[in-house]
């Protein structure tokens, strides 16, 4: 009779068994919840891309709006001012 014929090893591989059968359930039930909070975390990501996205379109139509108008109104200072822009940007860009 071997060792693993006796009903005590017998018993210990099934009590063995039944823990990794429920560790694999947890695990398996952790990760699902895991995949859902992915899910959820990227659909709103992606609803903040989507709205980051258009208001930056705003900005950009607002500021487009305003230029021209500055440009009608106010040429030489515009043209003073872009050149100011430019040589800050210039300048941090140097550094």
């Amino acid at each position: 009779m071997t060792r693993y014929d006796q009903p005590e090893a017998r018993a210990a591989g099934d009590d063995i068994a039944d823990r990794l059968a429920d560790v694999a359930i947890n695990a398996a039930d952790k990760l699902g919840r895991v995949a859902a909070h992915v899910e959820t975390t990227r659909d709103e990501l992606i609803a903040q891309g989507t709205q980051f996205s258009s208001n930056v379109q705003k900005v950009g139509k607002n500021f487009s709006k305003a230029l021209d108008k500055s440009l009608d109104e106010q040429p030489l200072t515009t043209v003073a001012l872009a050149a100011a822009a430019g040589f800050v940007i210039g300048a941090i860009w140097k550094s």
